[in-house]
């Protein structure tokens, strides 16, 4: 019997040498892992993550800078107030009308004060009417004189901004490689090769032709309120300076001299109501004067 017990503690003892000890494992073994865990895990993760803050549009510091405004277009300052460009063909579409705009601008800001210095020397010498008006003012809707046109300059000028438009539209745009507002004219060869002196040129241009935008709707105010023409009101900006030196000389001398702007002798509208009773009372002290005899005569 105690040989039997013997061996069988014997044989247990040996056969617990091969099997491992009953501990829980450390990690645990690599399986699927549950869909709706997944989930949860991502969202987890999601909630804890760090947002980023909302740029700040460098042409209002004060607000955010809309989220389709990257900085990847030339000009882009982040303006956008009213939220126009909604979606890349938007900003694309406003981006062509906007350099339409200030290509136009540009040439109009030029051409509105040449016209005003060499109009009436170029019609004398074709013997033609100027289209001037008596202050040296160009035509414009708000000067008139917009009927002293002709109808065929409006209509080329229309022919041509249209044939622009369908060469742009229907060929240029089509373009891998095409870019709002490039027509591909560059006979001077000065728009540069590689991508950072190209965004140079683009932002240099669009931030003149807004510049002239404004400028020609200045000019157009200036000369409705003032009835002066641009050249006459800022003379230094396109007159040689001898010019304008001889003109102010002589207008020390001579006050109707167009080219300078005095303001009428007017008496402010405060004492109109003041001026009537003070006139009629010295009127009358001086009939009461002429009324009373002298001294001489009141003595003898």
């Amino acid at each position: 019997m105690k040989i039997t017990a013997t061996l069988s503690l014997a044989s247990i003892l040996s056969a617990s040498a091969f099997v491992g000890s009953i501990t829980k494992p450390r990690c645990l073994p690599l399986r699927m892992s549950d869909p709706e865990e997944r989930v949860n895990m991502e969202v987890k993760n999601l909630g804890t993550e760090k947002k980023m803050p909302p740029q700040m549009s460098k042409a209002i510091p004060f607000v955010n800078c809309p989220a389709h405004l990257d900085g990847s277009m030339a000009g882009d300052v982040g303006f956008d107030p009213l939220g126009f460009g909604k979606s890349p063909m938007d900003l694309t579409s406003y981006r062509e009308a906007e350099i339409k705009h200030a290509r136009l601008a540009m040439l109009a800001a030029a051409g509105w004060p040449i016209s005003e210095l060499f109009d009436k020397k170029i019609a004398s010498l074709f013997n033609l009417p100027p289209v001037l008006d008596a202050s040296n003012r160009v035509p414009s809707v708000l000067n008139g004189g917009m009927e002293k046109i002709s109808l065929k300059y409006w209509g080329a000028c229309l022919a041509l901004a249209a044939v622009i438009d369908v060469y742009q539209t229907f060929f240029l745009s089509s373009r891998k490689e095409y870019s709002p507002g490039d027509l591909g004219f560059d006979p001077f060869g000065l728009y540069p090769k590689d991508e950072k002196g190209r965004k140079r040129m683009q932002t240099a241009e669009i931030k003149n032709g807004r510049l002239a935008m404004i400028a020609i709707t200045a000019f157009a105010a200036q000369e409705f309120v003032t009835h002066v023409a641009v050249i006459d009101e800022t003379p230094f900006f396109f007159k040689p300076i001898w010019q304008v030196l001889s003109e102010m000389s002589d207008n020390l001398l001579d006050t109707t001299n167009s080219g300078f702007i005095y303001p009428p002798e007017e008496t402010p509208s405060i004492f109109d109501a003041v001026t009537p009773p003070l006139d009629a009372a010295a009127t009358t002290s001086a009939e009461a004067a002429s009324v009373i005899p002298p001294l001489d005569a009141v003595s003898a």
